[in-house]
């Protein structure tokens, strides 16, 4: 009967460790891990004889080992596979397992090593020398290399059993290589080979599917999910292999992929039944309650696990969780603290939640007091949210509000109001944060609705800091909505109030106190307020406000007409928000509409096309005379390229909205400008008295309108009326707010003197204009000046003094192109509307006599009228002017 027994037992373990030797099965959905491969074939290239896989449960550690096997396999190396299970801590059974795998592997390859293997006996204690030796001798006997993968190596805990190991690694045959799978680093002379190049590792960081890997495995199980959904499933799975594959196990079932994926979590079946088994199971049930109590914190240091656990040796715990790879990691260096894996913490929650609420939320409460007392007002304000105490959620936003908001934590605090009850929300400063908050987001309905909550009147509170906290949010809010009522001096006087020990709310208030002053025209106060902003958002690190002030700065700095600070300005805006990858953001567009204007005024088009291509990639809400202005100066652009002078003014028109909305007097004058050379260019004189009554309308008597309705006068041919517009701006008594306006009533005067052959007068016109342009570089003005002012530059060459160079650029871009173009012909040289309707007559076959008779003109008079065209044509003859006027749209 023992016979019997002991033979039962024998064959028993004969199929034990059958099992053990059999390689893993490739399941037709492996993902190939090519890159880890590849990487364990350089680290063998290297000389590292060694290699430990040591990662979590589910990651993927034994696909890797079967993958390897498979390829040594097919190149005809021979490897060997075992398993290891809780009897292996015993050496006799350990090594018996080693040999039969060796001899499995060399089967087929060296018969004599096959046999010198089998003849060895299994040593039943762990440090025979004359084993090992032994052993080591069969082994390098082969020739080549033999590859040695032991997976579950975590499961030998026994000193005997580690001993076995630990010798087979010390007294490694020459030609062995071993690969070590296993759930944490054993005990094993592993980490000085590591140190002196003799090994290699591959951890859980390592295995964690890419972007790639995680696309082909949903594809073997035909799924196809789109970017962004794959996107979040690898956030949601942090490229965990076992999380993947059970949610690719449920995909298929779902109607709503994008759904189910934002919610997917640990306490998900069967995703919740693997973390029990394979990971909870397997440790104490005390420290599976420290995991619970700890739960509702995402990062943990030892102090905050210890306050929520009430274990002194919480640290402890976590700390040897994350030796063992229980999905518990480490993160940063000083002060250590760990996390726990997102799909383990979020079953944990879960748990947490069924066991007991109430205890959830005292230690959602408990961890706010902990990040409070640390100085991290972020974390203290959602667990305060997470732990249902309102009143403390309040108290925090009304403390911390500005410092998150500023900080780049503008989401967090919208989240948090959004679930504050309404009689909290009505309190003052709560309401206001909110409303930064919501300004900030560009929710204007949303900040409205919390600002009049309070009022309007920020002179009626007692308390400097509410008073200060209430007129920001007005003037911010103005900002946005494009309100520019007389009521927003009052609010900037109000605005420069000092409150100590808020620094944050005094640099907001500076930001949008220089900002609104730009559109008042106040550059320099402007200017002034946007740097002292500057300098406190770099000493506090608020980058995105820094990034406001550099747009604002570059914003004033064009409104000014200063080339160097608009290029110094945008390109330190470009370079800053790219470094912090924010190319795309709301705070971009002025810095890129800015650029585009001026690479426009320098005649550099594709550039200034480049800057507003940049700008309509920024998805976010604009202010609306940012908005406006882009769409105006992509008018101005398409116009410029046009052939057509109708049809030029006719975009420039369109884009302008039936209402007079807000722009700054600056962007006024600029557009109007724009579009009166457009439309007295083309004939069109509704279009230019549209242009101008526009100007008037929302300007007032400026110098720059006075030079606009001296253009429209010079069009008329009413020269007098035109010199007397001219005269207060020429004068200095009535200033423009463009300096392009100014530059085109001098060229305007220069073109007058000209025609009165007074060419001293002309020339000093012409050093006028080119001392406002030449340091501004502004081209556009004299590419679109008169004939009679080009020939005052062309033949005036070495008598600009320090202008030469300037000059000599501009009449370098008289091209061919300069006299065709929507803007090329202003002031006396357009044709009069005089000149216009005889231009009409000269297609007919009637004869200058019938002209003259039908328009009740002498035929010198049609004759004058007719060289005058053919003058500004530069053609000579009738059949030319026609051709040339269907060429420029005036036929």
């Amino acid at each position: 009967m023992k016979i019997v027994v002991e033979a039962a037992q024998f064959a028993g373990r004969a199929r034990i460790l059958e099992q053990k030797l059999r390689v893993p099965r490739m399941p037709a959905s492996a993902v190939p891990r090519t890159r880890l491969l590849r990487g364990l074939a350089d680290a063998e290239a290297d000389g590292r004889v060694l290699a430990l896989v040591s990662a979590p449960a589910g990651a993927g550690k034994t696909m890797l080992l079967t993958q390897w096997w498979q390829r040594q396999r097919s190149a005809g190396v021979p490897v060997a596979w075992l398993a290891l299970d809780e009897h292996d801590d015993d050496p006799h059974v350990l090594w018996s397992g080693l040999l039969r795998a060796c001899g499995r592997a060399v089967r087929g390859v060296d018969a004599a090593a096959e046999v010198r293997l089998a003849a060895l006996t299994p040593p039943g204690d762990a440090g025979n020398r004359g084993f090992l030796t032994a052993f080591a001798e069969a082994v390098d006997a082969l020739g080549g290399p033999l590859w040695m993968l032991i997976d579950d190596v975590h499961v030998i805990a026994s000193p005997r059993g580690l001993a076995c190991l630990a010798g087979l690694i010390r007294y490694r045959p020459a030609g062995l290589r071993l690969v070590l799978g296993s759930r944490f680093d054993p005990p094993l002379p592993v980490a000085r080979m590591v140190l002196d190049g003799q090994a290699a590792e591959v951890r859980a960081a390592d295995l964690a599917f890419d972007r790639d890997e995680a696309g082909q495995l949903l594809r073997h199980r035909r799924l196809e999910l789109t970017e962004p959904d794959l996107d979040l499933l690898l956030e949601r799975t942090e490229g965990w292999a076992a999380g993947l594959s059970l949610a690719a196990l449920s995909l298929a079932s779902q109607d709503d992929v994008t759904k189910y994926i934002a919610g997917f979590a640990g306490d998900e079946r069967p995703l919740a039944d693997y973390l029990v088994a394979e990971v909870l199971d397997a440790l104490s049930a005390d420290t599976v309650e420290l995991l619970l109590a700890t739960a509702v914190a995402e990062t943990l240091t030892t102090d905050l696990a210890s306050r929520l656990s009430g274990r002194a040796d919480a640290g402890a715990v976590l700390a040897r969780l994350a030796r063992d790879n229980a999905l518990v990691s480490r993160v940063g260096r000083a002060p250590t603290a760990y996390r726990v894996h997102g799909l383990l913490r979020s079953f944990l929650l879960a748990e947490g939640t069924r066991r007991d609420v109430v205890g959830q939320r005292r230690a959602h409460v408990e961890a706010s007091r902990w990040f409070a007392d640390h100085g991290l007002p972020g974390p203290a304000l959602d667990h305060a949210a997470g732990g249902g105490d309102w009143p403390r959620t309040a108290e925090l936003v009304d403390r911390y509000g500005l410092r998150l908001l500023l900080s780049g934590d503008a989401g967090r605090l919208t989240a948090t109001m959004r679930q504050l009850p309404d009689d909290l929300v009505t309190e003052p400063v709560t309401a206001l944060v909110a409303a930064l908050a919501a300004l900030h987001e560009g929710a204007l309905a949303v900040a409205r609705r919390h600002i009049d909550l309070v009022g309007r009147d920020p002179s009626r509170h007692r308390s400097g800091r509410l008073r200060l906290l209430h007129t920001t949010a007005l003037m911010y809010e103005a900002r946005l909505r494009g309100d520019r009522g007389p009521e927003l001096v009052n609010l900037i006087a109000l605005s420069d109030e000092q409150v100590p020990g808020e620094p944050d709310l005094l640099l907001l208030a500076a930001v949008n106190r220089g900002i609104l002053r730009i559109w008042f025209g106040e550059f320099l106060a402007a200017e002034e307020d946007l740097n002292a902003a500057l300098r406190m958002a770099r000493r506090d690190g608020r980058d995105a406000l820094a990034l406001e002030c550099l747009s604002y700065l570059a914003v004033s700095a064009a409104a000014r007409g200063d080339a160097d600070a608009v290029n110094r300005r945008t390109s330190e805006a470009i370079e800053f928000a790219a470094c912090r990858g924010w190319s795309s953001t709301g705070r971009m567009p002025p810095v890129y509409l800015v650029a585009a204007g001026a690479a426009f005024e320098r005649l550099e088009d594709a550039d200034a096309a480049r800057y507003l291509a940049l700008l309509a990639a920024v998805d976010a809400d604009m202010e609306p005379e940012v908005e406006l202005s882009a769409r105006l100066l992509r008018a101005c652009l398409a116009a410029a390229e046009t052939p057509n002078r109708h049809e030029a003014v006719r975009l420039l028109r369109r884009a302008w909205p039936y209402d007079d909305a807000a722009l700054p007097p600056t962007s006024v004058v600029y557009f109007c400008l724009t579009e009166l050379r457009l439309a007295l260019a083309a004939g069109d004189r509704p279009a230019a008295g549209e242009a101008l009554a526009r100007a008037e309308r929302l300007l007032g008597e400026t110098g720059d309108v006075l030079v606009l309705r001296a253009l429209a006068h010079a069009h008329d041919g009413r020269k007098a009326a035109a010199r007397a517009a001219l005269h207060p701006v020429l004068a200095g008594t009535t200033a423009c707010q463009l300096v392009g306006a100014e530059i085109t009533g001098w060229l305007l005067a220069a073109h007058f003197a000209a025609e009165l052959d007074e060419p001293a007068r002309a020339h000093d016109a012409l050093l006028h204009a080119l001392d406002l342009a030449e340091p501004r570089r502004l081209y556009r003005e004299f590419v679109a000046a008169s004939g009679r002012v080009r020939s005052l530059l062309i033949h005036g060459e070495g008598r600009f003094g320090r202008y030469e160079p300037f000059v000599r650029t501009v009449v370098g871009l008289f091209g061919d192109d300069a006299g065709e173009g929507g803007t090329a012909t202003v002031s006396g040289e357009a044709l009069t509307a005089r000149e216009l309707e005889l231009l009409r007559d000269l297609p007919s076959l009637l004869s200058l006599e019938e002209i003259a008779g039908a328009h009740v003109l002498s035929v010198n008079t049609v004759k004058t009228h007719l060289k005058a065209i053919y003058r500004k044509f530069d053609v000579g003859s009738r059949r030319q002017a026609v051709d040339r006027a269907r060429e420029l749209g005036l036929l």
